[in-house]
């Protein structure tokens, strides 16, 4: 695309490459915000966590292009520290002597997350290794607020393909056995001693079990299900009680908050929402009292049972158009911080007290400053071309009259997961370069109940690209798209989706972007992580299971390495060389054949990185060659280098 010039926001913001679709030549566009703003963080702070006496604040923020931890005491009597490490930062907080900092890091991208200890009492130190064990991956499962430094963490370091139970001394290495997986253990339940009183088992024929102890040193159980049948508990039920919070749809078809009775599998309602899947259900971690649950049909709903939670939300302002996330309580829940998200605003922090009502900024994002210059979340509906009605969300360019927009299909990954409304940093800086972007929770998304998940069985490059070819024309039809540049974009499963928008239904997008997608059902199952294994139940059912003749020939069938003749329109492709849920072959295999067949592909690689791309270099590098790729082929905006000295 050639420079025609510079807009008249290029005064205002960044140099840019002026728009040259019609739709866009002549609109007041805001002034181009910088792609750092949307996807670095370097002069923010976020992930603020209260010690568990309530004395100190830890937080995370950017520091010589590095993740950092930072902590101070909460009265201000010191200057902020950080803690020295050599390792990335993934997340981190309090240990309960007050003292200690446990530190998440996944060093390669490989998703074998370790744990490291930092004391705030010798910041310069070296982070001391918690789990030394190469190789392995750690998941957390619970701390204790009466054993400050004793955690229970799972670690699949035996046999790489299951997790074991280990209580570990943070501070001292010692460590012990606490349920080892006969190999068909895939979810653990502990109560607030640390007692596994639940677990989730893998049955034949695609079933599962949660099972309780029998007394006897055994198991029975309690539920069963299949594949759409869902049930967890929340939070640590209280010691002895014989109950727990749960989630589940057993007998319904949305998931609803129920009180599950642990010794005969009983279910009590509580809450559910006539129009959407519960999501989410915080409890207290002492009193095991529900505090809030919540949905999103479109908006987010909340049902709040604790009125000071309900109190903190009206002084925060969060009046419905917002989401929200509880970060950490101190022990007596007195001083907690909590992030509310807005569409047009990021995501915020807060640190509130309950004594006092008090409720103080921590942080706010840096794109809150151009907050009038973005663009409103809206949710929509529309129909597949069954029939079946679907949920999505669409985000407009600001100053603009006319429609027939060029126009973004984001498709989410997954595919068992959903878009939530909010602030999604693609979707603002997509349309800050003069896009309409559309997502669309397709069949098979989680939040809409079981029949709409069961919609999806055995319909990839089916009936779910059908939903995402409909909202496509639903976008047209109200005028909003114009159907000669519509792009189709995604990561995961929306990078597979996206190749088979360009091999199934060709003549439909202008140009597509795969990130980290499939390209090879077969290979997919195939390379999946051995850690997996107690979790591929829903995917055979939903896609098929290699063994098994008919379903390797039907997944053959619906993988688009076996249709890239097809492919004419033009592609970037990403990957992180460490991804070890779709390897970098997927990628490297589709690259090669289109370039065989004279067509023109832009690849990006990512050596450090795996299945997300975190680094904000790498970040950067994508987005600047995201905004270029889209300029080329759809006629929106660009940033353009900052001039030479």
């Amino acid at each position: 695309m050639l420079l025609a010039g510079f807009g008249q926001a290029a005064a205002e913001g960044p140099r840019a490459l002026i728009a040259t679709h019609p739709s866009l030549v002549n609109a007041e566009l805001p002034p181009l915000i910088p792609a750092e703003l949307f996807y670095t963080k370097h002069e923010e702070s976020w992930d603020h966590r209260v010690s568990p006496d309530g004395t100190k604040l830890l937080w995370l923020a950017m520091k010589e292009g590095r993740t950092t931890i930072h902590f101070r005491s909460l009265d201000h009597a010191e200057e902020a520290r950080t803690v020295t490490s050599h390792k990335p930062v993934g997340w981190a907080y309090w240990t309960n002597d007050n003292r200690h900092i446990m530190v998440w890091s996944d060093a390669t991208g490989d998703e074998n997350t370790q744990v490291y200890l930092a004391d705030t009492e010798n910041p310069d130190a070296d982070l001391r290794s918690v789990t030394p064990y190469p190789g392995t991956k750690v998941r957390h499962q619970q701390k204790f607020p009466d054993h400050p430094n004793e955690y229970l963490l799972q670690l699949n370091r035996r046999d790489r393909s299951v997790f074991d139970l280990y209580r570990i001394n943070a501070l001292t290495g010692e460590e012990r056995l606490v349920a080892q997986n006969p190999g068909d253990v895939f979810k653990y339940y502990t109560d607030q001693s640390g007692a596994v009183v639940a677990v989730k088992r893998r049955l034949p024929n695609r079933l599962w079990s949660l099972d309780v102890p029998d007394g006897t040193g055994g198991w029975r159980a309690i539920a069963s299900g299949s594949t759409e049948d869902k049930l967890w508990i929340e939070g640590h039920p209280l010691a002895g009680a014989g109950w727990a919070w749960a989630i589940s749809n057993l007998g319904r078809d949305r998931l609803a908050v129920v009180r599950l009775n642990l010794k005969t599998g009983e279910e009590e309602q509580l809450y559910e929402d006539p129009q959407a899947d519960v999501q989410g259900l915080w409890v207290d971690e002492i009193s095991y009292e529900p505090l809030i649950a919540s949905s999103m049909p479109g908006y987010l709903k909340t049902k709040i049972f604790a009125p000071h939670i309900k109190a903190v939300f009206e002084q925060i302002g969060a009046d419905g158009r917002f989401d929200f996330n509880f970060r950490s309580w101190n022990t007596d829940k007195s001083v907690f911080t909590v992030e509310i998200t807005r569409d047009t605003q990021g995501t915020s922090n807060f640190l509130v007290d309950a004594r006092t009502g008090k409720v103080m900024s921590l942080a706010s994002p840096q794109i809150a400053r151009y907050q009038d210059k973005l663009s409103t979340m809206k949710p929509v509906r529309f129909s597949a071309r069954d029939g079946l009605e679907l949920n999505g969300y669409l985000t407009l360019p600001t100053g603009i009259r006319g429609k027939r927009l060029p126009t973004i299909l984001r498709v989410h990954g997954g595919p068992f997961a959903r878009d939530y409304w909010g602030f999604q940093a693609d979707d603002q800086f997509l349309a800050n370069r003069g896009y309409a972007v559309l997502r669309v929770n397709y069949r098979g998304s989680t939040g809409f109940g079981r029949a709409f998940m069961k919609a999806a069985r055995k319909q990839f490059a089916r009936k779910m690209h059908d939903g995402l070819i409909g909202a496509g024309n639903w976008a047209v039809d109200q005028g909003i798209a114009d159907p000669q540049n519509v792009a189709i974009y995604g990561h995961s499963y929306g990078g597979y989706a996206t190749l088979v928008g360009l091999t199934f239904t060709p003549d439909i997008f202008a140009a597509g972007i795969s990130v980290v997608g499939v390209a090879d059902l077969v290979s997919a199952f195939e390379s999946f992580p051995s850690y997996w294994k107690n979790g591929l139940a829903r995917w055979h059912a939903y896609v098929g299971h290699p063994e098994n003749p008919d379903d390797r020939s039907d997944m053959a069938a619906r993988s688009p390495i076996n249709y890239v003749d097809r492919i004419t329109k033009p592609m970037l492709v990403v990957h992180g060389a460490n991804d070890v849920r779709v390897s970098r072959d997927h990628s490297d295999r589709i690259v090669a054949a289109v370039t065989k067949n004279g067509r023109d592909a832009q690849y990006i690689v990512f050596d450090d990185e795996g299945h997300v791309i975190r680094k904000p270099r790498n970040k950067m590098a994508f987005a600047r060659a995201l905004e270029r790729f889209l300029a080329e082929h759809l006629g929106g905006r660009a940033e353009l280098s900052p001039p030479s000295p």
